[in-house]
């Protein structure tokens, strides 16, 4: 997604799903934002808010520090994504901005799919 005016906090609302925006440079892969997600729901940790525990997974340290440079916090564009049961995920509040369809390896109907096979 792209913001008009580049969000100072990324605050998102996710009850039973968890849910992070990540600046693009941050992941190479979709699988790696998909893998960090599924990380953070499954194994509740390691930190106490599964959100940040994904940003934690995703940047691969063990610093939330460190972790939360990872997140679209300042940044014009974003990349947005949630998983868990379907009515968690369509409860989810995050940033608004304008949606941007990525070309190349962000392929949504595959992201999609594989997200529907992780929550089965």
């Amino acid at each position: 997604m792209v913001f008009e005016r580049p969000p100072e906090e990324i605050k998102i609302e996710s009850r039973g799903a968890v849910s992070i925006c990540v600046k693009p440079q941050a992941v190479a892969h979709w699988l790696e934002l998909a893998q960090a997600l599924y990380y953070a729901y499954h194994w509740k940790g390691p930190a106490k808010n599964p959100n940040i525990s994904a940003l934690v997974f995703l940047a691969k340290t063990s610093q939330i520090r460190d972790a939360l440079a990872y997140s679209a916090a300042g940044a014009a564009e974003a990349i947005c994504a949630a998983l868990g049961p379907r009515d968690a995920v369509e409860a989810v509040e995050m940033p608004r901005g304008r949606p941007h369809m990525p070309t190349g390896s962000w392929d949504p109907w595959a992201i999609t799919k594989f997200a529907l096979d992780l929550v089965k």
